[in-house]
């Protein structure tokens, strides 16, 4: 088997992967810091999943660089997430790793001493695998669809249960069950967007089950919906914490104060909030960030107000808007 990726021991004996280097075989365009925090969001975790340490490149002059040591359980399930030929063959790669692994602990065959052992043996072989070849076949027919997402691992990133999630999505309107079955199936609405595909999985010879899983543009989907009720990653929510300890003494804008600067009609002001709220721009645990802050009005309604760092990410979001719709 030709190395791929470069695949290590750590102290304990377990086998990891350069977080560098598997981004660099992937082929990312995007930078390596950026690309690992997203990856993490994934819900993967610290000195579980992969430990963080520093190395000495010639690239940076001798100074250190930061890089991750990933579980192969990690590196394949980013391999999967990536949805590219690179990132299946990755996947694939590290499979056989894993299996070149286990191989080599399997306890070392015991050779027959005399002519009746090896015909016990034989048979006893020869009995097993009639035994095991219907469930091969039956598996092997079954193989999982490539590329698609779990409900639980997309929940894992906003600190939720798979059944919370699929409560959240049912409450939408996008999916439901079937009187008198298990699988969550996609509202009418819904089904030909895209948004997900169903894997049959086999619990036993007798029974075929389907589970709902999701798309790249699915899980974009569901990603929206959540922001749309202010509910955040895990990692967005620790960075919620640290944005509202850094002090701000600037001056604030409201929505129709932007709008007006920038010469909009008002009907872009409720389109600030939105964007404001696709942004992650809002507060959630305190009254104010370093993006925004929470005010009322004269006769007591919420109003949002923005510092001069929220409105330049604003005024990015309104160019973005006005640019998709030139194009």
């Amino acid at each position: 088997m030709n190395e791929l990726i470069r695949v290590t021991k750590d102290n304990d004996g377990k086998s990891v992967v350069s977080g560098r280097d598997l981004h660099e075989f992937l082929e990312v365009n995007e930078k390596y810091t950026q690309w690992f925090n997203r990856m993490v969001e994934y819900g993967f975790t610290e000195n579980v999943d992969f430990i963080s340490f520093s190395e000495k490149t010639e690239k940076l002059g001798g100074r250190p660089r930061t890089d991750h040591a990933l579980t192969l359980d990690m590196a394949k399930e980013i391999s999967m997430i990536q949805r590219t030929e690179k990132g299946k063959q990755a996947r694939q790669y590290f499979i056989e790793v894993e299996k070149a692994y286990k191989e080599q602990q399997v306890t070392p065959f015991k050779l027959p001493q005399n002519y009746h052992e090896a015909l016990l043996q034989l048979a006893e072989q020869v009995e097993i695998n009639e035994a095991n070849q219907p469930k091969v076949d039956y598996y092997d027919e079954f193989l999982s669809n490539k590329g698609l997402i779990t409900t639980t691992l997309i929940a894992k990133q906003y600190g939720m249960s798979a059944v919370e999630l699929n409560k959240f999505l049912h409450a939408k309107g996008v999916i439901y069950k079937e009187s008198g079955k298990k699988a969550w199936v996609l509202y009418a609405n819904y089904a030909g967007l895209g948004l997900a595909d169903y894997e049959e999985f086999a619990p036993n010879e007798r029974t075929i089950r389907k589970t709902l899983k999701w798309t790249a543009k699915g899980e974009r989907f569901i990603r929206d919906l959540l922001a749309e009720e202010g509910i955040k990653t895990n990692t967005q929510l620790a960075e919620e914490v640290a944005l509202s300890e850094i002090e701000y003494d600037g001056p604030y804008f409201s929505a129709s104060e932007i709008a007006w600067q920038l010469r909009l009609p008002n009907e872009w002001v409720k389109i600030i909030g939105e964007l404001a709220n696709r942004e992650h721009l809002k507060p959630i645990f305190n009254d104010q960030n370093i993006f925004c802050r929470k005010t009322f009005d004269e006769y007591g309604r919420l109003r949002w107000e923005y510092t001069k760092y929220g409105a330049r990410k604003i005024e990015a979001a309104i160019n973005e808007e006005l640019s998709k719709n030139v194009g």
